[in-house]
């Protein structure tokens, strides 16, 4: 088992399809090349309480509109949505931690 993680800052759309709402949240991984399409699958299956130990998304770090955080009852909505796959992933860049 490793102790390294590499950490992410993922972008999130959601909500209306014509002017979603766009929110960053930090995701933590062992692997060190995820893309949109596993950040996506982890999403989904962390949602759903299915994910990996290992991947995380800390939810305690997202961000709406660049500075906004959300309420618990927001965030647990966004959390559903993303279980059902309304929440779709923009954009995944690695972030270095110091």
């Amino acid at each position: 088992m490793s102790d390294t993680f590499f950490a992410y800052l993922v972008t999130l759309a959601y909500g209306d399809k014509e002017t979603p709402t766009l929110a960053q949240v930090v995701f933590l991984s062992e692997n060190e090349a995820e893309d949109t399409r596993t950040v996506a699958r982890a999403l989904l299956q962390n949602a759903k309480q299915t994910a990996p130990e290992k991947t995380r998304f800390d939810w305690s770090t997202l961000k709406v509109h660049g500075s906004q955080s959300l309420s618990d009852d927001e965030l647990m909505g966004l959390v559903a949505a993303a279980a059902q796959g309304q929440v779709g992933v923009g954009r995944v860049s690695t972030l270095k931690l110091s």
